[in-house]
């Protein structure tokens, strides 16, 4: 799989998509958030489940994966 182009020159080079989750009125979790993110570069795919989890990966699993990603053209891009 490779990024896909977008009109203006541009790439999609990953997606990084989450579900919430359901709280119970007793603030437990019937089913936690959970997040997956799916680089196109190089096939790479992290998933993490949990309130707190989803909340710092989705801080920081784009630059975190560039910095090392095979496929990424420059190591250690910023994030956008």
């Amino acid at each position: 799989m490779s990024a896909y182009p977008l009109p203006d020159g541009r790439q999609i080079t990953g997606a990084l998509t989450t579900t919430f989750g359901r709280q119970l009125k007793d603030l437990t979790w019937a089913e936690p958030p959970k997040a997956k993110y799916e680089c196109f570069l190089c096939e790479h795919t992290v998933t993490v489940t949990g309130a707190e989890a989803v909340t710092r990966f989705g801080q920081t699993i784009r630059p975190q994966h560039w910095a090392t990603c095979p496929g990424y053209p420059t190591q250690g891009a910023q994030a956008a």
